[in-house]
């Protein structure tokens, strides 16, 4: 019997955070990853929502970090996620802060 692990694989693409910067953040990139989380609220769960996580292929987003914890309202896409899917004053502070 085999131990659970987890799949890593390479994803060639940009990341949410790289089109951020590049003005090139589709309305669709948001709006799947609300699909994504309709599947995991309902499991109880939250990612890390942050846009250097997730890349784009073919205009479909791609989760590429392994972080979940239990779900919080705290950190979910809409009170913390979404705040750097944009150039947000929040999203520029970070820029700013990690050059």
């Amino acid at each position: 019997m085999t131990e659970p692990g987890i799949l890593k694989e390479y994803i060639e693409g940009d990341t949410i955070y790289q089109l951020v910067l590049q003005d090139r953040v589709e309305p669709d990139y948001v709006e799947q990853v609300r699909q994504m989380c309709a599947l995991l609220y309902q499991a109880n769960t939250n990612i890390d929502y942050f846009p250097t996580n997730f890349v784009v292929r073919g205009g479909e987003i791609y989760y590429i970090d392994y972080e979940c914890n239990d779900y919080m309202d705290e950190w979910n896409f809409e009170n913390r996620g979404v705040k750097y899917w944009s150039k947000t004053p929040r999203f520029l502070q970070y820029v700013k802060e990690h050059p």
